[in-house]
């Protein structure tokens, strides 16, 4: 004598293994997702911080350059209204920990260009996570540089020099896994040059 299932037993054992399928394809499926979102959340910040440090890094030397006509001089080519001109510009993405760093000259490249743009080394970006140092380079019109200015020239003597600032960020990753790949933060950097306004 056979025992045969009935088809309505049938169908219920199958919708039982089909639950327990469908539940392991979704731990699976799951976890990649949510791996991938964590990764997303990651880059997505970093790209923010990005755009804000090449803001920053544009204003204040754009800040730097200007040429106020009335005074006939460039009354903003100084630390102080750098600096000020890069905080505001990055107090928009809640940056508050910056530093302008003046020892050692202008900020010297890791493959030996000579107009301070990137790679840098490793030791010129901070050493604390969410931290930004400021580099800023004058060179005068005969090619002469300095990494400081305490006071902007009082005449049109720097007409055609070069005023270039560079921001540099030790970004901080929030997710453990992409922390496990690449460490606690990662570098983030721009500089920017403009050319020092003024009327012959």
């Amino acid at each position: 004598m056979s025992l045969a299932m009935s088809p309505e037993r049938h169908t219920r054992v199958r919708a039982k293994k089909q639950r327990g399928q469908s539940l392991v394809e979704f731990a699976i499926s799951s976890t990649v997702l949510i791996l991938l979102a964590m990764g997303l959340l990651d880059l997505s910040r970093a790209f923010y911080y990005s755009v804000a440090l090449q803001g920053a890094a544009r204003e204040g030397a754009r800040h730097g350059a200007w040429f106020t006509t009335r005074q006939r001089a460039n009354t903003f080519l100084d630390d102080a209204d750098i600096m000020t001109a890069v905080r505001q510009a990055l107090g928009g993405a809640g940056v508050t920990n910056i530093t302008q760093i003046t020892s050692g000259g202008c900020l010297s490249p890791g493959d030996g260009n000579g107009i301070n743009n990137k790679p840098y080394a490793s030791t010129a970006y901070p050493a604390t996570v969410g931290a930004v140092n400021v580099y800023i380079c004058y060179t005068d019109p005969n090619g002469t540089r300095s990494s400081t200015r305490g006071s902007p020239p009082t005449d049109n003597s720097w007409r055609l020099g070069d005023v270039n600032v560079s921001v540099l960020m030790n970004f901080q990753l929030i997710t453990p896994f992409i922390q496990g790949m690449f460490g606690n933060g990662i570098n983030l950097a721009y500089n920017e040059h403009f050319t020092i306004q003024g009327k012959p």
